[in-house]
């Protein structure tokens, strides 16, 4: 395991971001997360309809692990599962939603932006916790608050149903967009609904496996 090689692949891919919309509207998003037994991980990916956030499909995937748990790195841990779980998904999505960051991140490339930049998906990234920058302020039900990383707003802190998530852009969607479609997507959780039915998926593939 190289990780300055895992360093320059995400410092090559994030020139390759664009932080533009790349559709006229969302309709459905696909949401994928990742369940870990000592040597496999396990993706789940849903696809949830707007407005009503109606599942439209889910398919899950396996793979054998290879790299240990490194926050800065985190996508090559559970990509190839991840992307094998996408690639079964028979429905079309306009968004990709990933729970970890986008441009939130060290090398400017996290999880959301590495699979967007990859797939050529518009992403975003939803995170639990914060991996880099400071956050401008206290985000209330009415405002969030900015994340701010080397002088450049790259995502925010939004209070969701009691607790704060991380929100940045990953590929091909602007911030105040990725903003917009998380809050459209949230409902009872904590985590958007794509996320929530996604963690649910893949906890059930491992406890299945």
């Amino acid at each position: 395991m190289n990780l300055r090689r895992f360093a320059e692949i995400q410092h090559k891919l994030s020139q390759r971001i664009t932080l533009k919309d790349a559709f006229t509207k969302v309709e459905r998003i696909a949401g994928v997360d990742a369940a870990y037994t000592s040597d496999a991980c396990f993706a789940g990916a849903v696809v949830v309809k707007l407005p009503t956030l109606r599942t439209v499909e889910e398919k899950t995937a396996m793979q054998a692990l290879h790299v240990p748990y490194i926050p800065v790195f985190f996508a090559f841990r559970e990509m190839g599962a991840v992307i094998k779980a996408l690639r079964r998904l028979r429905s079309s999505y306009d968004v990709l939603m990933v729970e970890g960051h986008g441009i939130a991140h060290p090398n400017g490339c996290g999880f959301a932006s590495h699979l967007g930049v990859l797939l050529r998906k518009p992403s975003i990234g939803v995170a639990k916790r914060l991996l880099c920058g400071r956050v401008e302020g206290i985000p209330t039900p009415e405002k969030p608050a900015e994340i701010v990383l080397n002088d450049r707003v790259v995502g925010y802190a939004v209070l969701s149903n009691g607790k704060v998530i991380y929100v940045s852009p990953g590929n091909m969607i602007s911030l105040a967009t990725a903003l917009e479609v998380v809050k459209k997507a949230t409902h009872r959780h904590t985590l958007p609904e794509p996320l929530q039915r996604a963690h649910v998926l893949a906890e059930r593939a491992k406890r299945g496996y």
